[in-house]
């Protein structure tokens, strides 16, 4: 049996709501963009920091903070990454010899990347 899935935010004419740990909704006027990391540091904050998460709802300041998370972590992936790949010299002339070989190597990368930035963005 499906049950609705309960959202804590809503939009209303360019405008973002969440819904604070009091049950009432607060505006933010911080459009949300955060995909990846903003969103899995958002269902930690509300776990397990739900005073932290109160204080962004009701200042206004989640999205404005969860946006900055996913920007700094995902510029820590990217470099993670890079530095992985020049360490095992996975380069251009790899990509184009083995291209298999090349994704195969550069998705690794990426899920041992990702697990440091979560370390350090996500669940701090």
């Amino acid at each position: 049996m499906n049950e609705p899935i309960i959202q804590n935010t809503m939009q209303q004419e360019d405008m973002n709501y969440h819904i604070g740990t009091d049950g009432k909704c607060y505006p933010d006027p911080t459009p949300a963009n955060y995909p990846w990391f903003g969103a899995e540091r958002l269902q930690y904050m509300k776990r397990n920091e739900p005073e932290f998460y109160q204080e962004m709802v009701a200042t206004g300041k989640l999205n404005a903070y969860l946006n900055d998370v996913e920007i700094h972590a995902q510029d820590e992936l990217n470099r993670i990454m890079l530095s992985m790949a020049k360490h095992d010299g996975t380069n251009d002339e790899l990509k184009a010899t083995d291209l298999q070989k090349w994704i195969g190597l550069m998705n690794n990368y990426r899920h041992c990347a990702a697990e440091i930035v979560r370390k350090d963005w996500v669940y701090n």
